[in-house]
């Protein structure tokens, strides 16, 4: 779609190219404030007894807020109430235009600008708060048809969930444990309906007699702010658990969703980013408490792992979490709508192409339901990822990593120098078949004298394990010259001598067949990552040492080939520059 093809659209961007050339600092709020007074006068407000043709008139204005219009909204619009300047008057004639020929354009058809103002394509500051339109669509048949009921949104900051859920049927329950219903919000709503105050939604709470609120809700549709904490914020006086959420929950997510599926007599549909479904401490906590709310009940219906691109104003990925209190059957159905390496303005179509598959709708490699027993198996993880992924069977002689390896994981650095001075191995030496027996280019400090236990070795694994997941070489003689650690993205693999030889296992982890394991154990909401814990349960084919020492006959040729390429890369680069080499300064 481009812009001509819709009036509102159109008009919206007319209004904010207007807003700009005035030197207006927040110029979609100026074209939202007029578009929402223009609606009201539209749609025969009885409270405002002016036309669409008289907005250039202050008077307008002033009964547009005996009206209920929002008096932050004209400090937007119209940049001193009582001015008559000439630049002024000359920007209130200009939007009215672009009003009038809005109306005479679609007359009393519903001036739609949501598609515009949520565009998470742009990353706008506008679209904070805001979920691409193909996901907002994908929430509310989650939540299925609305039967005339009440949708309780707590956390909706441009108003894009609420008007969603006006057009579909639901009445709505817009209280929040933040501020008052902000201004973008209301201004959507005003150019939805007219007024700012719908009359199918209320944010009113029932309060107990110490005023902390206490209201329930049969459904709920939940998206907290991403990373807030918790304590001494306004989200505290929401905690209905006497103070427990507050001591395990310090993130606005776990909080919110702990808070609210509490809150929740039917159905709820979390939206966060995908931390709550892999990291440790607290999210762990909030998913085993979800797990086990409904005693031998499960109450978790399903999670959906979404691509980065789908909030409006940030790149993480996100994460959808259906919660049916009183519970169902003992699976959780599991879909993965990641996009791997795809760019974040397809984020939209990402979730529309895999709207029949988070509805449980198609059979799909994608998607699969999971048992309770296996997610507990896991470390309770709920990262779809984790048990979607394909591997061939192991065999008989498959062992945990942990099992037949001891991780030494990086120390604590200084970021100024110490006395502690050590070489570091890290992502840039790793993925050679030949051991690293190079100096190491890179030094580091830490904050006390190494232990033995972090210093690496000869015949270590150096794996990373933040980033791009999966990188390793062999530790060779370059760990003899100083002592050397691994850097903060890496970790050493010390394989026990008596089960499994070091080649071995490193051109395991380099196949395809190891590759593919860890592609489905890493996760990451922004960066991808796997935890030491997850990497020491991947499941590895042992053979017997006799057989391991075959297999290392293809190791020895690797880096034969390996030292050939150098060899053939360094002619070719000999044969393009001998004759014509650079110029030297």
């Amino acid at each position: 779609m481009i812009r001509s093809e819709s009036p509102a659209a159109r008009a919206y961007f007319q209004l904010m190219e207007l807003a700009r050339k005035d030197g207006y600092g927040d110029a979609w709020l100026f074209a939202l404030a007029w578009l929402a007074a223009g609606r009201m006068v539209t749609v025969g407000n009885a409270n405002v007894a002016a036309n669409i043709h008289q907005l250039a008139e202050l008077d307008t204005w002033k009964a547009l807020l005996e009206a209920g219009y929002p008096a932050e909204g004209m400090d937007h619009a119209v940049a001193q109430r009582t001015s008559m300047s000439i630049q002024d008057l000359g920007r209130r004639a200009a939007a009215t235009s672009i009003l009038v020929e809005l109306h005479r354009e679609l007359g009393d058809l519903p001036w739609d600008v949501l598609p515009w103002f949520v565009d998470g394509g742009t990353r706008r500051l506008e679209a904070e708060g805001t979920v691409v339109p193909e996901l907002a669509a994908l929430l509310f048949d989650l939540l299925g048809a609305p039967n005339d009921c009440e949708l309780w949104i707590p956390f909706d900051l441009r108003g894009q969930l609420t008007v969603e859920a006006l057009r579909r049927g639901w009445r709505v329950l817009a209280a929040s444990p933040l501020l008052a219903w902000t201004l973008p919000a209301q201004l959507l709503l005003t150019i939805e309906a007219g007024h700012p105050d719908h009359p199918k939604v209320r944010r009113d709470v029932d309060r107990d007699s110490a005023g902390r609120p206490i209201s329930r809700a049969n459904y709920s549709l939940v998206m907290p702010p991403f990373g807030v904490q918790v304590k001494d914020s306004r989200l505290a006086m929401w905690d209905a658990s006497g103070g427990k959420g507050l001591e395990q929950f310090a993130r606005s997510e776990s909080w919110a969703i702990h808070e609210f599926v509490n809150r929740t007599n039917k159905r709820a549909v979390f939206v966060a980013t995908q931390g709550v479904l892999f990291a440790k401490g607290q999210e762990q906590r909030l998913r085993e408490y979800l797990l086990h709310r409904g005693g031998g009940c499960n109450e978790v219906e399903a999670v959906i792992s979404l691509p980065p691109g789908v909030f409006g104003a940030a790149g993480i990925a996100g994460a959808l979490l259906v919660v049916k209190p009183g519970g169902g059957n003992d699976d959780v159905y599991m879909a993965d709508l990641g996009s791997g390496r795809r760019s974040l303005q397809e984020a939209g179509d990402i979730v529309a192409a895999g709207h029949e598959i988070a509805l449980g709708k198609v059979t799909t490699d994608k998607a699969r339901p999971v048992s309770r027993n296996e997610i507990a198996a896991n470390e309770y993880s709920l990262a779809p990822s984790r048990y979607l992924r394909r591997v061939a069977d192991l065999g008989a002689s498959a062992v945990a990593l942990g099992d037949i390896c001891t991780a030494l994981r990086p120390p604590t650095t200084s970021k100024d120098p110490s006395p502690f001075e050590v070489a570091e191995v890290g992502q840039q030496d790793l993925n050679h078949w030949q051991t690293i027996s190079h100096e190491l280019e890179k030094t580091t400090y830490l904050k006390a004298s190494p232990k033995p236990a972090v210093l690496v070795q000869p015949g270590d694994i150096v794996f990373s394990i933040k980033g791009t997941v999966g990188k390793a070489a062999l530790m060779g003689g370059a760990a003899q010259d100083r002592p050397t650690v691994v850097s903060q993205s890496c970790l050493a693999l010390r394989p026990s001598s008596d089960r499994v030889i070091p080649q071995y296992l490193l051109m395991y982890l380099r196949s395809p067949h190891g590759q593919a394991q860890l592609e489905g154990l890493q996760v990451g909401a922004g960066v991808q990552h796997i935890s030491p814990s997850t990497l020491l349960n991947m499941q590895v084919p042992v053979p017997p040492l006799e057989a391991q020492r075959e297999a290392c006959a293809d190791y020895d040729r690797l880096c034969e080939l390996e030292a050939q390429v150098a060899q053939l890369q360094g002619e070719i680069g000999d044969l393009t520059k001998h004759r014509w080499p650079a110029e030297v300064q």
